[in-house]
């Protein structure tokens, strides 16, 4: 395999006394994803007077192994192929070598990612043991690593063993240059034991790194100790290592700069990604808060991150949007990415309905929790507010109990209906397999699913996992686990003198008081055969046109379509049961004539109503893009939601 060398990393003037910082980011990640730790690092630091410049490796890896096989490597399988591709050249001789019985071990799995990818099982040997070792040596002959200070590691998800390898060939051939990695996988416990097992790294940081990184690198620069400086951890001259603990959390968001993009849009056209056929429309990330407000008072039971960083804290919405517009200018970009674990509840009215007033139209996609209305959805529609991960994660109550959503099976159920209409992509999954969960429960959301095949389907469906730093891990008496184990792939990953049970982020265990496997089985089904329903060219739907005071019901959620016509009150009824409603709400509206009993049960009968918690609630989208909410303009209504939902898909 031949390796080009790009003019990629062109000699930087820095002041003659100081050395800059390089700031990298390794493979196994995608490159339709920059990284935000790069782009917001070499700003900090150069706040502080350091010099630094960026280098994303990780967008060079498909010009060299082609585009279609880097991208499958950097998506997060359960394996992790993208660390273990890097391990042979990361460990050397003490590489794990059973090939064999990790590709066994997942079978079913590679299967998939073969696939995906359009490869065979020795391919993705011969990418481990021959491209991944040659992509290093492109790293580090690319490079006059001797320019630089220090070299800093930014680690996500699939980066630690790569950023391990290339850490490793710059020590052979540089033995004075400081390394130090950081990143939001590197919490304590895992950056104590990457320092005790691999040398080649001198420092680790652990935290927010606005203040502590900075004061390293100055205390570096001048010789001194880094004693006593939180978020470090560092090794003196005897081996031995020293942490005072984690960074403390950054409270000044206002203060954080705006980040630098310009070496990610230099990569992504330098690499060739921007003209290979697996590129994709770039969401330009932003970051307006950090931790989880709901996670401050009900921690979910399944969920791994923040750990420390729980704490919230969010930058004023006048700041957000003066970074919004500068991103954009600076860029020609419209399409935007929160990176934040949750929007800040604030953001509704003063950071989107800025956006409404001023026409914006820039697009920004959001974390959000499920407890939006209707209204409040088309109002966040029209301010560009085009894609979401809610945490839906179920469609039953006392699972949503569980895990401590305090949400209800209709309130996501509603949640899921108003984002198909208003054209929001909805990217939620459905997790299984919860302490106290009943045969009713999944019974209940097979009978839900199959009625809401023209709603947007889940992203995914799965079992709950144990990640570190979750309720699940951390207290597993008070969630029932027991035999709580490193996931399976870390034992091909690390060698044997790593402690897993340390090093590890997945974990696999048992539960107490969970149905057998084969009762999900019939959700899975049903969640399998939507998500194909929504492959086809010609989508599901359940829609409604209505006269003065007649409606009519087109249901095309199987092959034939039905109609159905109603007159009256029973008309007034279905519209009015847009939004759920309890039986006392419609008593209060329509009385308590035997009627309108007679006509919810027929709705439900015909599977046109959904009967939920207690609540009665209209499937069908209204027709009207302008069904109560005067103020959506029509290039933003039902009428091209299935074009854009195409779109966003596609992205």
């Amino acid at each position: 395999m031949v390796y080009s060398h790009f003019p990629l990393f062109g000699s930087l003037r820095m002041p003659d006394n100081i050395k800059p910082v390089a700031l990298v980011s390794m493979p196994s990640l995608s490159a339709r994803h920059p990284s935000f730790q790069l782009a917001l690092l070499k700003p900090m630091l150069e706040q502080a007077g350091i010099p630094a410049q960026q280098f994303s490796l990780f967008m060079y890896m498909g010009h060299q192994i082609g585009w279609r096989m880097a991208e499958t490597m950097a998506d997060v399988w359960p394996c992790l192929v993208g660390e273990w591709i890097w391990s042979k050249v990361a460990f050397g001789k003490d590489a794990n070598t059973r090939d064999e019985e990790y590709f066994a071990a997942y079978e079913s799995l590679f299967e998939t990612i073969c696939e995906t990818a359009g490869c065979t099982l020795d391919d993705i040997r011969r990418l481990r043991d021959e491209a991944a070792p040659e992509f290093i040596d492109f790293c580090l002959d690319s490079v006059d690593w001797s320019r630089f200070g220090l070299v800093g590691f930014t680690i996500v998800f699939q980066q630690l063993i790569g950023s391990l390898a290339l850490a490793r060939a710059l020590k052979q051939r540089y033995p004075n240059l400081p390394i130090i990695m950081g990143g939001a996988s590197l919490e304590d416990d895992i950056a104590d034991e990457i320092m005790k097992g691999c040398p080649q790294i001198d420092y680790m940081h652990c935290g927010d790194a606005e203040i502590s990184f900075p004061e390293m690198v100055k205390r570096l620069y001048s010789g001194q100790s880094m004693e006593g400086l939180r978020g470090i951890m560092w090794r003196d001259s005897a081996g031995q290592v020293h942490y005072a603990g984690r960074a403390p959390n950054f409270m000044e968001m206002n203060n954080t700069p705006l980040p630098d993009f310009d070496e990610y849009f230099y990569a992504r056209k330098a690499s060739g990604y921007e003209e290979s056929d697996y590129v994709q429309e770039l969401l330009v990330p932003f970051e307006a808060a950090r931790g989880c407000w709901w996670g401050e008072k009900n921690h979910c039971t399944f969920c791994g991150l923040n750990r420390s960083g729980m704490e919230f804290r969010a930058k004023d919405p006048e700041n957000v949007l003066q970074q919004l517009e500068a991103l954009s200018r600076r860029y020609g970009q419209f399409y935007f990415n929160a990176i934040d674990n949750i929007m800040a509840p604030e953001y509704v009215e003063k950071l989107f309905g800025k956006l409404a007033a001023v026409n914006s139209d820039l697009c920004i996609h959001y974390e959000i929790r499920p407890n939006f209305s209707r209204k409040q959805l088309g109002k966040l529609r029209r301010s560009g507010l085009f894609s979401v991960q809610p945490g839906i994660e179920s469609l039953s109550t006392n699972i949503l109990k569980i895990m401590r959503k305090h949400s209800t099976g209709m309130r996501n159920v509603e949640l899921i209906k108003w984002c198909t209409y208003y054209g929001i992509n909805s990217l939620y999954n459905i997790l299984c397999r919860f302490p106290g969960e009943t045969e009713e429960d999944y019974r209940i959301q097979a009978e839900v699913a199959r009625r809401i095949v023209h709603f947007q389907p889940p992203y995914a469906i799965v079992k709950a996992r144990a990640d570190r730093g979750s309720p699940m891990y951390a207290e597993p008496e008070s969630q029932l686990v027991s035999n709580l184990v490193p996931a399976t792939c870390y034992q091909y990953i690390f060698p044997e003198s790593f402690n897993l049970r340390r090093i590890s982020y997945y974990f696999e265990h048992q539960m107490g008081k969970t149905v057998t496997d084969d009762v999900y089985e019939e959700l899975f089904g049903r969640v399998g055969a939507w998500q194909a329903l929504w492959k086809q060219p010609v989508r599901p739907y359940l829609k409604y046109r209505k006269s003065l005071a007649t409606i009519s019901i087109f249901d095309g959620r199987k092959s034939e379509e039905k109609v159905f016509t109603y007159r009256g009150d029973a008309a007034s009824l279905y519209e009015y049961c847009a939004e759920a409603r309890t039986p006392k709400d419609i008593a209060a509206n329509f009385g308590d004539d035997p009627s309108i009993e007679d006509a919810l049960n027929d709705f439900v009968s015909k599977d046109l109503m959904l009967h939920l918690d207690g609540r009665y609630l209209s499937l069908a989208l209204p027709e009207n893009p302008y069904f109560e909410m005067s103020e959506i303009p029509e290039r933003k209504a039902v009428a091209t939601a299935s074009q854009l939902d195409a779109e966003l898909i596609a992205r």
